[in-house]
């Protein structure tokens, strides 16, 4: 007996796996047919993928080498703890496997990774409903279905966004779990518990999703199942509610923080505005959606997984292996997983409450997850039927095609729907389904089998073909970038291995003629210290004080660093700039030039830690060229302008308006700013005729230099809106005024002795006098513990953001520490809801031993 029972199991495990090889040898057939990488010049790491995830996964491997910090590091902005950026990105498992790629080849990573992925989501789907099924659903049904969820169309069009597919592949085993549950199978409670718990690590995000939908689908397996009573339904929904309890409980060591570090972020409010009893669209748009090569859009959802699992959703409702009972339970389910998409309130649910104005249906896969589901619930009985019936089969189609044609006519026209070739798909498709009821063909049906087998592997690899054909990053221009950036960073850290911060003026990919880029994230990527960063929930804060000081904000998450001011820099410890053309005042490294950029060294960088007679406050209604004065003037306890405003001649162009300018005599740089009220598309500003910027739109910066080369100059804008813009902005940068104030910090700050790391600093000031400040360009959150000569001190802010500390006459020692907030106390809670559920399994498995 316990022989058969091993080869079952033996020979299930083979299933699985052997789905799991088949997904991964198609999805690697289809990428090295149409030139992914490794096997071409293309990658699936495109839009938020090559402009963020990329650097991330690269700062990842350094950290798994010791060589940059999970919990705080320099490389985000001017420095953050970054536990939410590590748990939201990067604690997949798989994620591991970065150590064994040079930063170069992260594309071939990337594409491995997601074929990694996806193939064990056809792997988990396929335990699910051959559980699920009572082990009755035909293999070639399983393998179909599984491959449909494997490759359906929010895997291909969401493979950018490769962390939130950890939640794909998690969700079959946690509604697996939540089945058995509605079955009293204890195994129920630790496989949802388990999962639960590992999507919320892996991904909190998608994780949180998988714990919404998992309530939704205890309701339809409670209302399913067979002989339910008040009793077993409050049994089952306790079990259930254990069973989230405990999930949330092992992922504490993770979320618990990560809850924590969002609360003191930008975007971390709930937008409670957005919920609002309206539609997004008309849930007709569904048909569309579901045609070949179709996406997602802000009115429009895709479900696309193929036309076997469609003509299977639809034939239940006119299959009479089904009772009413269960076509009225999974109609309602069916309207209300539509409703997800389509209704404002819902669609708000499960977008956890913020607005996702991009990557639209970010949990669109646990409704395409209940059409596969509802598909094999109908193959499960059709195919064990001794006489399988045509007649659902033809009814669906009736039924899919009726819809087709009264959303062609109902709908707007969009161009692009490709209705033949899904309609020749589901033609062929159903025609081989007719035909396996055929008993004349019996002695055929092996190949009938082989036939649909090949129109739905074909069919999903056509529409993966699709969505991804103008769907790519460029591998050699990445390859090559990297090498180039990775040994100019390499040279500068052994040029100068000293504590300092470096900027650029130009990052990957960006056209020097426009000055528009995304690319902020290189610094995580390359492994220094810089100002900028593009992350999901960034420091408020931080971003408040560098667009105070210059640096403008985007989308509350940006921080556009492409120039270089001079005094901003100097002030935050910017010593050297990366750029493709010289800024007065800095001096050009005798270091090998990459990328198209030279080193530029900074010749007013103050350190980390100075000295300082005054704090600046936050700045009320000045503009950033006055404030960076104020903050130099508090420095130095006395008056200091180092910007001039510089007096201007307006005049009317063709294309719009120059500002001309004269240059006194002296030592003078030129930057400018023109406020605007909205986003002016099409501006573009001509800076003295040397430098190119496109202006008042999406990443432009708000403050700009102006390069001169002798008494004259001008600014010239372009645009066909003079009315979105507000009186202009030029200043008169005095170097040699920069420089003597610089210097005076530098020497009043020489007895100052710093070390610092990612998270850790140390300062030691010798011979301190009283009212001066140790000024760090350090910010401070929660997570920093900071003595002064042994005792906890509270720092005071410059602009509520960078610590500065009031010092003691004499010696002063300062350490800084930081600390993830509630990381002890979420790995505490993590060892409660392991000892939780083993002792739970260890009762219940003496209690089942006691009763035999």
């Amino acid at each position: 007996m316990e022989e058969e029972k091993m080869l079952l199991m033996l020979k299930k495990y083979k299933l699985y796996l052997g789905i799991f090889l088949l997904a991964f040898i198609l999805l690697n057939a289809i990428l090295f047919i149409t030139g992914f990488a490794p096997f071409g010049n293309k990658s699936l790491a495109t839009m938020d993928a090559s402009i963020q995830y990329l650097d991330f996964f690269a700062y990842w491997k350094d950290v798994l080498l010791g060589q940059n910090s999970a919990t705080f590091t320099f490389s985000n902005l001017l420095g953050s703890g970054n536990w939410s950026q590590v748990t939201y990105y990067l604690l997949s498992p798989f994620n591991l496997l970065v150590v064994f790629f040079a930063k170069e080849d992260l594309n071939s990573f990337f594409d491995l990774v997601v074929t990694l992925k996806l193939s064990v989501a056809a792997m988990t789907s396929a335990i699910f409903l051959n559980v699920r099924t009572r082990h009755n659903l035909k293999k070639w049904l399983l393998i179909l279905l599984a491959l449909s969820y494997a490759l359906m169309q929010y895997n291909i069009a969401q493979s950018s966004n490769i962390m939130w597919l950890d939640g794909v592949y998690l969700l079959p085993l946690s509604l697996l779990g939540v089945y058995l549950i509605t079955q009293q199978n204890s195994r129920g409670l630790y496989l949802l518990a388990v999962t639960i718990g590992l999507g919320l690590i892996f991904n909190w995000y998608v994780g949180a999703i998988n714990c919404l939908f998992s309530f939704g689908w205890l309701v339809l397996e409670l209302c399913l199942a067979e002989n339910i009573s008040l009793k077993k339904i409050g049994q089952v929904s306790l079990t259930y509610a254990f069973a989230i309890f405990s999930g949330i409980l092992l992922s504490a060591i993770t979320f618990l923080p990560t809850v924590t570090s969002m609360g003191q972020q930008s975007r971390s409010s709930l937008d409670w505005s957005l919920v609002t009893n309206t539609f997004r669209g008309n849930m007709l748009s569904v048909v569309p959606g579901y045609t070949l090569g179709a996406g997602s859009s802000p009115t429009k959802v895709s479900l696309f997984c193929g036309s076997l699992v469609l003509v299977g959703a639809v034939a239940i409702f006119f299959s009479k292996n089904f009772k009413i009972k269960e076509k009225l339970v999974l109609g309602i389910f069916l309207v209300i997983s539509l409703l997800m998409y389509y209704w404002q309130p819902l669609f708000m649910v499960f977008s956890l409450f913020k607005d996702a104005t991009s990557y639209w249906y970010r949990y669109s896969y646990v409704g395409s997850l209940f059409l596969i589901f509802m598909a094999s619930l109908f193959f499960e009985k059709w195919a064990n039927t001794s006489q399988k019936s045509w007649r659902p089969l033809i009814k669906a189609t009736i039924s899919i095609c009726g819809l087709a044609v009264v959303a062609w006519y109902v709908l707007p026209k969009e161009p692009g729907i490709r209705w033949g070739q899904s309609g020749i798909f589901l033609g062929a498709l159903v025609l081989g389904l007719c035909l396996l009821t055929s008993s004349k063909l019996q002695r055929y049906q092996k190949y009938i089998v082989l036939a649909l087998c090949l129109v739905v592997g074909s069919e999903l690899s056509y529409n993966t073909y699709l969505l991804t054909k103008d769907m790519f990053s460029e591998v050699s221009g990445y390859r090559s970038y990297v090498k180039q950036q990775q040994a100019q960073i390499a040279a500068l850290k052994e040029y100068d291995p000293a504590i300092y911060r470096i900027s650029q003026t130009k990052a990957k990919g960006e056209d020097i003629n426009v000055n528009i880029t995304a690319n902020y994230n290189e610094a995580y990527g390359f492994n220094y210290w810089s100002l900028a960063s593009y992350i999901s929930s960034p420091s408020g804060m931080q971003l408040k004080t560098l667009a105070d000081m210059g640096y403008r904000t985007e989308g509350e998450r940006i921080s556009v660093v492409n120039t270089s001011i001079l005094p901003t820099d100097a002030f935050l410890g910017v010593k050297y700039v990366l750029s493709p053309y010289p800024i007065k005042g800095l001096e050009k490294v005798s270091l090998p030039s990459a990328a198209e950029k030279d080193v530029y060294q900074d010749p007013y960088a103050l350190p980390l830690g100075f000295v300082t007679k005054g704090v600046a406050q936050a700045p009320q209604g000045q503009d950033p060229f006055e404030y960076t004065n104020e903050v130099y003037t508090k420095a130095m306890a006395e008056p200091v302008k180092l910007f001039e405003p510089l007096s201007y001649t307006q005049v009317q162009t063709a294309n719009g308006i120059r500002y001309e300018f004269k240059l006194p005599q002296g030592n003078y740089s030129v930057y400018g700013s023109l406020p605007w009220n909205w986003g002016v598309d099409g501006t573009k500003l001509d800076l003295n005729g040397k430098l190119q910027q496109v202006y008042s739109t999406w990443l432009s910066p708000s403050v700009f230099y102006v390069p001169t080369a002798d008494s004259q100059g001008y600014v010239e804008l372009q645009t066909n809106d003079l009315n979105a813009f507000h009186a202009p902005q030029l200043y008169l940068l005095n170097l040699d005024q920069l420089s003597k104030v610089t210097t005076e910090i530098k020497q009043q700050s020489d007895h100052v002795k710093a070390k610092v790391v990612n998270g850790k600093a140390n300062f030691v000031v010798e011979n301190a006098q009283a009212d001066r400040y140790l000024q760090t360009t350090i910010p401070y959150d929660s997570g920093w513990q900071i003595k002064l000569n042994g005792k906890e001190v509270m720092p005071k802010l410059l602009d509520d953001t960078l610590i500065a500390l009031p010092l003691e006459k004499g010696r002063n020692n300062i350490t800084m520490e930081y600390h993830v907030v509630h990381l002890k106390l979420g790995a505490l809670l993590t060892l409660i809801g392991v000892i939780l559920l083993s002792s739970t399994w260890y009762l219940m498995r003496k209690g089942s031993q006691g009763r035999k």
